[in-house]
């Protein structure tokens, strides 16, 4: 099977940021892997501070054993600050393997995108240089895995936007392909729109419940025009691979109403990260810089790929 990559994530490799292992998410454990693990524990004598490592969960899929455990500060209980990497990293659960992959596999193959979550993808945004474009490369999950993602192979391919007499049609996969190329090397994200609080809830109101979203800050505008805007020229082809990175591997050009869904997507994506921009820097004091727009284009991930629901979020608002 073909993949395909943005060429500013093709060399994502990860840095042990530890990110991914001290969110404090649920990680399903598969029951194949228990056996592994524990061999792992009993050769290399980890320190475990929570015994057991693993919690079982009736609720669970039968494949699944159960999940992994957490220490009191909710970080996984392979991890340990100051070490890198994991534990069990040989062994470790599907679920780590895939992060910070988020894959769309169709017809034309295997398409990755990246979790800006990640502090290590989103360094990525600033460290390439050129031009963006599509390239192929290898598969995100070493042989033996199974490849998650959203699986379209047997969909229709997304419809374009379609003008007022004509309506929308089918594309064909090689004119999605063509589109999405386009697409891609012409993103970017500019300044504060009108529309920005707007997109901004309906993205908070895609989080399905018990989870949840903290609102804009009520001095969004003031904050984003002192502290965000003179300082946003600054960062504009960082921001360019990230509208890049929404626009491909989009779901909701499956989960949604086609391109108009991809679009809409880069869309509240901009909105979502402006206003995490201006929280992020009105919460320090002190205009925004590499390093608060880092952490906001994280936090704008976390919402977009990991809170919210996929297919409300490519609804149209």
């Amino acid at each position: 099977m073909r993949a395909f990559w943005l060429n500013c994530h093709l060399s994502y490799a990860c840095r042990d940021s530890g990110m991914c292992c001290t969110a404090g998410w649920p990680i399903p454990v598969e029951r194949a892997r228990v056996t592994a693990i524990d061999d792992v524990i009993q050769r290399n004598v980890i320190p475990l501070r929570v015994q057991p490592w693993l919690v079982p969960d009736a609720a669970m899929p039968e494949d699944v054993a159960g999940m992994l455990a957490l220490g009191n500060n909710g970080h996984c209980v392979f991890f340990e600050a100051g070490k890198p990497g994991c534990a069990v990293h040989d062994v470790k659960p599907a679920a780590c393997v895939h992060f910070p992959y988020v894959c769309l596999i169709d017809q034309r193959g295997v398409h990755v995108t990246l979790s800006h979550y990640c502090p290590t993808a989103a360094s990525l945004l600033f460290e390439h240089s050129g031009d963006i474009a599509v390239v192929e490369g290898p598969l995100p999950v070493p042989e033996g895995h199974v490849l998650e993602g959203l699986d379209a192979r047997e969909s229709l391919p997304p419809a374009a936007e379609g003008g007022p007499a004509t309506g929308p049609r089918l594309l064909s996969f090689d004119e999605f392909s063509a589109w999405e190329r386009e697409a891609v090397s012409r993103a970017h994200i500019g300044t504060r729109q009108p529309t920005d609080l707007a997109l901004f809830e309906h993205a908070r109101g895609a989080v399905p419940p018990p989870w949840g979203w903290p609102a804009a800050r009520r001095d969004f505008e003031a904050a984003w025009s002192a502290l965000v805007e003179p300082e946003w020229p600054r960062y504009e082809d960082a921001l360019r691979r990230y509208a890049a990175a929404k626009v491909f591997a989009s779901w909701a050009a499956y989960q949604g109403d086609g391109l108009a869904a991809v679009r809409r997507a880069v869309e509240i994506a901009g909105a979502v990260l402006r206003v995490e921009c201006a929280r992020r820097s009105a919460e320090n004091q002190q205009p925004l810089d590499r390093d608060l727009l880092t952490q906001a284009i994280g936090q704008a991930d976390l919402l977009l790929v990991h809170y919210a629901d996929p297919e409300r979020l490519a609804a149209e608002p």
